[in-house]
């Protein structure tokens, strides 16, 4: 079965001015490494040999990056006119996309591999699995039910919490590009990719949320960066 991988790397990388005013976001550096390379890295560690990326903000200096490396995968780009949210950005790729995939956020490091999630999809025929993490969502994630493994509500950048939060990975079937169409701009005016996944819960769909194993280190600021250094730098010391 022949998995693709999406990067959605569109984003302006706010929090992180006035770094990203010069170097767009997934062309930060962590020991040396652009976090984009990670997230491709990490799909490759989970078998993943074609890779789309979602490009609009300083495209050409991540593409020209992304050509000059040679990642052992075939990747492809789109092209999203509009900032307009995750929904429209995942939608973007419904060209390049005809099975399973896992989305990867671009701005996210894991420190174990995550292949475990894909396979429990595949096996339980889920048609979206989230890898999940315990922890409130701060003003920030998504918070997120959970009724065993199946996911029974999901709200974006909740002031509510439910125990769980998103961690940046989701897996889908091509059916979720049908619910991102139909998304209207929430409070943000953005086309949010959890309210399609909740328009999915709705609907009766199977939705999985598989606990993380290992660590995960987001970049949303500039402490962040400083954080994640002084973290990997930990692990390769203790190897």
């Amino acid at each position: 079965m022949k998995i693709v991988g999406l990067i959605p790397a569109a984003g302006k990388g706010e929090r992180l001015r006035p770094l990203t005013d010069t170097t767009p976001k997934p062309l930060i550096k962590i020991r040396g490494k652009p976090l984009i390379q990670y997230a491709i890295e990490h799909l490759r560690s989970m078998g993943i040999t074609e890779i789309v990326v979602a490009l609009h903000y300083k495209k050409e200096e991540i593409k020209e990056f992304l050509d000059s490396h040679d990642f052992d995968a075939s990747l492809y780009y789109c092209y999203p006119d509009k900032l307009l949210g995750l929904a429209y950005t995942v939608c973007s790729a419904s060209d390049f996309i005809s099975g399973t995939f896992v989305t990867h956020l671009a701005d996210n490091i894991f420190t174990e591999n995550c292949k475990y999630a894909l396979e429990e999809h595949i096996k339980s025929g889920a048609e979206a699995t989230l890898l999940v993490e315990r922890g409130d969502p701060e003003g920030r994630y998504e918070s997120i039910r959970l009724d065993g493994n199946r996911i029974t509500d999901i709200i974006e950048k909740a002031n509510i919490s439910y125990g769980y939060r998103g961690t940046g990975i989701y897996i889908f079937e091509p059916l979720i590009f049908e619910y991102c169409a139909n998304v209207k701009r929430g409070e943000r005016g953005e086309l949010e990719l959890q309210d399609a996944i909740k328009m999915m819960i709705l609907d009766g769909r199977k939705i999985l949320g598989i606990l993380l194993r290992g660590t995960r280190i987001e970049i949303t600021t500039v402490k962040n960066i400083y954080k994640a250094k002084l973290y990997l730098e930990a692990m390769e010391t203790k190897k």
